[in-house]
């Protein structure tokens, strides 16, 4: 999905990256007791957020065409529907089991993760009242989230669910008609 809000360093990567964390630690090559390595969970994780990334290229298409159009209406519900897509991929990265010495820094990204959901559907607030003051205040915050939540989640290895699986922004456009800058993972 490419939203505005989404960028390479924007939420849906974010997210993407999170849900990947969460993922790859539940789902193990092992026994159910059997602790996975972290190859094993980054590569369950990340194939999670890759299945995610199509649909939210889609909605990012979408927005930015309701933003073309002065849709504001669309334009929010799409983006609104970019945050729910991300939140069903965290859930579905928490119910993967990462490894015991990574749980704390797989919960950090998934904290992240929510976190930027909550900004976006702030954001998609902002659109849809035409809050610009919001929108950039969303926007900002969206900035600050992807950048900690790429930092953690590139530094954990994941790809598809780090900045290598997507270039969404982290804030609604607030100037011009669109505001993409990449996909998302």
């Amino acid at each position: 999905m490419r939203l505005p809000w989404m960028n390479r360093n924007g939420l849906l990567t974010l997210l993407v990256a999170g849900a990947a964390t969460v993922l790859l630690a539940s789902c193990g090559g092992g026994s159910g007791e059997e602790d996975q390595t972290r190859d094993d969970y980054i590569a369950d994780a990340d194939a999670i957020c890759a299945r995610f990334s199509a649909d939210s290229e889609t909605l990012e298409r979408q927005f930015n065409q309701s933003l073309r159009d002065s849709d504001l209406e669309s334009a929010a519900q799409e983006f609104e529907d970019q945050a729910t897509e991300v939140s069903a991929m965290l859930d579905e990265l928490e119910t993967l089991t990462p490894p015991v010495a990574d749980q704390a820094t797989v919960d950090q990204i998934i904290a992240l993760g929510r976190q930027r959901v909550s900004n976006a559907q702030d954001a998609a607030d902002a659109i849809a009242s035409g809050d610009k003051d919001a929108m950039i205040a969303s926007g900002k915050q969206g900035s600050v989230l992807a950048g900690e939540y790429f930092q953690l989640a590139d530094g954990f290895g994941f790809v598809s669910c780090g900045s290598g699986g997507s270039a969404d922004t982290a804030a609604p456009a607030t100037e011009g008609t669109t505001g993409t800058t990449g996909t998302t993972s």
